[in-house]
């Protein structure tokens, strides 16, 4: 297994999207990734060889959106304005962490996130769990900042300048 840091190319978020339908209920086109996402946005895919198994994606994003989610006003982001992704910003959003079910519950979602969490710059990260794994995951490594059900919460991280 090895975690790679990528940019948000077409190719990259062809092998995300893959990933993606696995476990979302929604089937969304890449058209939807290429609005939201440039090649300056990063990510880190998790491979097993050659076979992409897991990723997770965080982007700098516009301080009114960080305060609609890290407020609860906002618990899902898949009709957001593409705009309140932005190429660098104090404020920043975990957008998804997903591992292929054959890979879950062997340590990998922690393996992202502290790869993410070591390497990330200095700011506020933010992260909207919609599953029970999700939310276990973020109160190891974030502070909870809004509970909503047993599946749905809000959690942030103030990270220094790790650089």
């Amino acid at each position: 297994m090895r975690v790679e840091k990528i940019s948000l190319t077409k190719d990259n978020l062809l092998k995300i999207k893959s990933i993606d339908e696995t476990f979302y209920k929604s089937n969304l086109d890449i058209d939807w990734y290429l609005e939201r996402y440039t090649n300056k946005h990063n990510g880190y895919i998790l491979y097993d060889n050659d076979k992409a198994v897991g990723y997770i994606v965080s982007v700098p994003i516009k301080k009114e959106f960080y305060d609609a989610l890290i407020n609860g006003v906002l618990l899902n982001d898949i009709n957001i304005n593409p705009n309140m992704f932005i190429e660098d910003s104090y404020y920043n959003y975990i957008v998804s962490i997903v591992i292929l079910e054959e890979y879950r519950h062997q340590g990998m979602g922690n393996l992202l996130l502290e790869t993410l969490i070591n390497n990330a710059k200095k700011g506020l990260y933010c992260a909207l769990t919609i599953s029970k794994e999700g939310s276990i995951l973020a109160n190891k490594y974030m502070n909870l900042k809004l509970k909503i059900n047993n599946e749905v919460s809000v959690y942030e991280l103030k990270v220094g300048d790790n650089k």
